[in-house]
């Protein structure tokens, strides 16, 4: 298997998207994932985020460990220490909307308050949180685009997936994978575990001095995502799976330490939430004459039972379809 790499521009300077979307529809269905150049997102904004996370990475030890959270929060900085102390990963988390107050404002809350947890921000680093809005903001256009192409995929209007993601509850997470191992008799292989993204579509930038993002293939070999500055990569989550009958499928990857004690790995992962009220079922277009593999679920709904069963407990099944 090879990640496919697709260039989306033509589709998006309101030329022919036949092509395009051929090309979309077989990596989709075919694999899963692959990579997207021509999205347009500027390339000095992608750079601004990076160095925004460095700021963190650069603050003393003990201003930094005052920014984390427990895990259990999904919002602000977090660390995967292993049992010699050291950090395998350091991620911060945000969602589109800061707090309760800016989700009410927006009309987004779809009768789960609960689900609005207050963004946790560095607030002595200036510019940060006005670097991140910026880039989420211009990431979720890329993500939207992408959907009109994947709605023609399927044989839907253009426009289908716009109202259920109007109000999109989107998860980031910009992750640091530091050098590993820092000694030489002890190695972290893999430093995070296989499993798939539980969402809508995920728009990842990678960059790094290893190549540590691998997918797994039919073979159940893995094939690892070349590093390309210029592209997304791009995957579906259970969510849009549940979405196509499972003609998207959700493909499992992990990530494996550097192959040496200097090679480090940076990326921001985008994970595309449609409106937290939104109730998702296969849509008509790839359902047979057997009906739906799945029965409709509300997006907060599935990302509760994502939560339960899969990362809570830290570890990973295919969920079953229900009929």
């Amino acid at each position: 298997m090879q990640i496919p790499v697709v260039d989306v521009a033509p589709a998006l300077s309101g030329g022919d998207p036949t092509a395009v979307v051929a090309q979309l529809r077989h990596a989709l269905t075919e694999v899963g994932f692959l990579q997207v150049v021509g999205h347009g997102l500027d390339p000095a904004l992608v750079d601004a985020a990076y160095a925004a996370m460095d700021q963190i990475a650069a603050l003393p030890d003990a201003e930094r460990r005052a920014l984390v959270r427990p895990r259990a929060g999904s919002r602000g900085l977090f660390e995967e220490v292993d049992d010699r102390g050291r950090v395998l990963n350091r991620a911060l988390q945000f969602i589109t909307y800061d707090d309760l107050a800016a989700a009410e404002a927006d009309d987004a809350v779809g009768g789960h308050p609960d689900y609005f947890v207050p963004n946790v921000w560095p607030e002595q680093l200036s510019g940060f949180r006005t670097t991140w809005k910026a880039y989420g903001d211009a990431a979720r256009t890329v993500a939207r685009e992408l959907m009109g192409l994947f709605a023609l995929a399927l044989d839907l209007p253009r426009d289908f997936f716009e109202e259920p993601f109007s109000k999109d509850v989107t998860l980031f997470s910009v992750n640091l994978y530091p050098p590993q191992p820092v000694d030489e008799d002890y190695f972290e292989d893999v430093i995070l575990n296989p499993h798939a993204d539980s969402g809508g579509l995920t728009v990842l930038h990678q960059r790094g001095t290893y190549e540590g993002l691998q997918v797994r293939e039919a073979g159940g070999g893995w094939v690892t995502v070349p590093l390309r500055e210029d592209a997304f990569v791009i995957n579906i989550g259970h969510l849009m799976s549940r979405w196509t009958n499972g003609r998207f499928p959700a493909t499992v990857h992990r990530v494996v330490a550097g192959p040496d004690t200097s090679a480090e790995r940076q990326s921001i992962a985008m994970f595309f939430l449609p409106n937290v009220d939104q109730v998702v079922s296969p849509v008509p277009t790839t359902v047979g004459a057997e009906g739906p593999r799945f029965a409709p679920i509300s997006a907060y709904d599935w990302q509760q039972q994502f939560m339960r069963e899969v990362v809570l407990v830290n570890t990973y099944a295919e969920p079953e379809p229900v009929a």
